[in-house]
């Protein structure tokens, strides 16, 4: 094994190990009252070690809802290339990985960063229709595209926040559908036919 693959291996491990312990201790209290070095000490790693990974405790909670929709974005990516272009599935495969992660992403939620969360739900939204809109042979147009991939963001963020907080009352594949049908006339709203 190489130094390299070591030392990656190394800091994945590390920012697992302080993913976990954030996510333990914001099962015994809010966010804002969790300290760097209580994370440090769940973990059983330096404070050096710590910002060697992160800036902040902030950027390490979103550092797993960045795994959940990285992983979200490859299935769909490997979906694209398969040459299934359906955006009803993926709307439902966005419920199912909410689904999945729900107890940690719930936690998320009750820290109340919003902004954040949905900034990062933005930029997902916004490479999902890039993605969509190449495989179907458009572009997106450039005097609606942003604004109509903010109304998307905005409105599935209030969906899967709610859906995730009131405890998923309704089945993934049903918010997919809904999502899909509040969604599916903005994907025209945001392309024009390739020149």
């Amino acid at each position: 094994m190489s130094t390299t693959t070591t030392m990656d291996v190394r800091a994945r491990r590390t920012r697992k190990w302080l993913q976990d312990s954030l996510v333990s201790l914001m099962h015994d209290k809010p966010f804002r009252e969790i300290q760097v070095t209580e994370i440090c000490e769940r973990a059983e790693v330096s404070r050096a070690a710590f910002y060697l990974h992160f800036r902040s405790k902030e950027e390490l909670l979103f550092s797993h809802v960045d795994s959940v929709f990285e992983e979200f974005h490859a299935e769909l990516a490997s979906e694209v290339t398969a040459g299934r272009v359906d955006l009803r599935l993926f709307t439902t495969l966005l419920f199912q990985y909410w689904a999945r992660y729900a107890p940690t992403l719930r936690l998320v939620i009750q820290a109340d960063t919003p902004q954040a969360l949905l900034e990062r739900l933005r930029g997902y939204v916004e490479s999902t229709m890039a993605t969509l809109a190449a495989r179907r042979g458009v572009e997106v147009d450039p005097r609606t595209h942003s604004y109509v991939v903010d109304f998307v963001a905005g409105g599935s963020y209030l969906l899967l926040t709610r859906w995730i907080t009131a405890g998923m009352p309704t089945p993934a594949n049903e918010m997919g559908d809904l999502l899909f049908e509040l969604t599916e006339p903005c994907e025209r709203l945001a392309t024009r036919p390739a020149a």
